[in-house]
């Protein structure tokens, strides 16, 4: 199962590699900085709207398969990329990056789960949590060493190999196993596609609202139109699948308060780790005046405490329930985000670290619970699709964080920082509204407690019940 790991870091690393990449990219394909972010949202966007797409057709017609085709085309779309000459195969080129890894994410961890003891659940995804972590790490300084040896080409080039390796290694493993066709759900099911482009096209549309707000601003008619749009298909999605016959999203979990609340959690934290990742890198560059790979090294601390505490929160997830774990873990953030509100441009960075490993070790007693309150709702044959809403409702969180932080960031941040006392304007209020959504976020830790404490009651109560019949 090694080569299930390995692919999903590869996966990460990718995510995360391309933004100290974009420089070298502008300056050697000779483009504006405007078409630097549609080499961003050609990735961002397909793998968000497809994730969920992916992840059904895994759960209908076996995972392994499309998990093979998605490692083998994030090869193929990184070898696009390696070689473009041109801003626009560039972007082709991470599109189908893109594909790749929205069929690779859910259906690698559907395998996974197969081979899993559901009381061993959230050990195993917690696991999977401090890989994701690490890839975090290593992507940008991987990448951003292999761009200094060869140039910005041979860190697409080299995903590429390995790309190609562990598809040969999981085939090979595959076919001694005799897996291939396997997992593929029992009984004749139909593919709901009707409901598969509606939800496809309304996440796609709420994403390009919510990305191209900075830059084009709420009075533009193309933002209007792709909120209004969002609204209408989010409500003809949830019409289609009242009424469908084998529907994309049962209507029935939709109203699960475990997997409703596992969702909200994941884009609550999602939404807080722009915080991390986005704010905290233009503290480092604007006002410290820290280069690329600097910052990348000084943001190690909450990635160091992800890996490390992500395993124990799915230790803690299960024996007390993910509640307890989120309820924690979100307090925890908080705390370390009215920490991180408080820096001056004479903050030392030990004071830094610990607020940013803080911050790390909430996220990992948060994340992983958050995936395991999700899947606790469905059976086998609904990993993939449960997987794929779950990173769809995650990647739209961060999108809304990074927007509103930057927003918030940029309306208040002062022209010149000379002289300036005290807690420093823009980067405070963007960590005390991060501090702010996770209220939301312990509420929820707490439900999900009281529901499991009250299931034990009923199962202690049923118990006592059949012993005196």
């Amino acid at each position: 199962m090694l080569y299930l790991y390995f692919a999903f870091l590869l996966s990460i690393m990718n995510l995360t590699s391309i933004k100290i990449l974009l420089p070298e990219i502008m300056i050697d394909l000779g483009v504006e900085l405007n078409w630097l972010t549609w080499v961003v949202n050609a990735y961002t966007l397909p793998v968000a709207a497809l994730i969920p797409i992916a992840g059904r057709m895994g759960d209908i017609y076996g995972p392994r398969r499309f998990f093979l085709v998605g490692v083998f085309t994030l090869g193929i779309g990184s070898l696009v990329c390696g070689i473009s000459p041109g801003i626009g195969l560039l972007i082709t080129g991470r599109a189908i990056q893109a594909l790749g890894a929205a069929l690779l994410v859910p259906n690698s961890l559907a395998v996974l789960l197969s081979k899993t003891d559901e009381k061993k659940r959230g050990r195993v995804l917690g696991i999977w949590g401090s890989i994701g972590a690490t890839g975090a790490v290593i992507g940008p300084v991987v990448s951003g060493g292999l761009a200094d040896i060869f140039s910005w080409r041979g860190a697409f080039l080299v995903i590429s190999l390995l790309a190609v390796i562990i598809t040969a290694a999981a085939l090979r493993q595959m076919l001694i196993n005799g897996e291939i066709g396997t997992l593929a759900s029992k009984g004749k099911r139909n593919f709901d596609a009707l409901g598969a482009v509606v939800l496809m096209t309304a996440t796609a549309s709420l994403l390009l609202g919510i990305t191209m707000l900075p830059d084009w601003g709420w009075e533009n008619s193309w933002i209007r139109a792709s909120t209004v749009a969002f609204l209408l298909l989010i409500y003809a999605f949830y019409r289609i699948e009242k009424t469908a016959s084998d529907p994309l999203l049962s209507p029935l979990l939709m109203k699960n308060p475990c997997f409703n609340l596992g969702l909200m959690v994941g884009f609550l934290e999602q939404f807080v780790i722009a915080g991390t990742l986005f704010v905290m890198p233009i503290f480092f560059n604007t006002v410290q005046g820290h280069g690329a790979a600097t910052t990348a090294l000084l943001l190690t601390p909450a990635a160091v405490t992800v890996a490390f505490f992500s395993p124990i929160g799915g230790r803690l997830s299960d024996r007390f329930g993910p509640g307890l774990p989120i309820t924690g873990g979100m307090m925890i953030r908080a705390v370390s985000f009215v920490m991180l509100s408080q820096i001056t441009i004479e903050t030392a960075y030990p004071f830094i670290a610990v607020g940013l490993a803080l911050n790390g070790m909430g996220f990992a007693l948060t994340s992983t619970p958050a995936l395991h309150s999700v899947l606790s709702t469905v059976s086998a044959g609904q990993h993939g699709i449960t997987t794929g809403v779950h990173n769809m409702v995650r990647f739209t969180g961060a999108a809304a964080g990074t927007t509103i932080g930057g927003i918030v960031l940029y309306a208040l941040i002062p022209a010149s920082f000379e002289g300036l006392v005290g807690p420093i304007p823009g980067f405070r209020e963007a960590y005390l509204l991060a501090a702010i959504v996770c209220l939301p976020g312990i509420g929820a830790g707490i439900y999900l407690a009281r529901l499991r404490l009250r299931k034990k009651e009923e199962e202690s109560k049923r118990g006592r019940s059949s012993e005196q019949a």
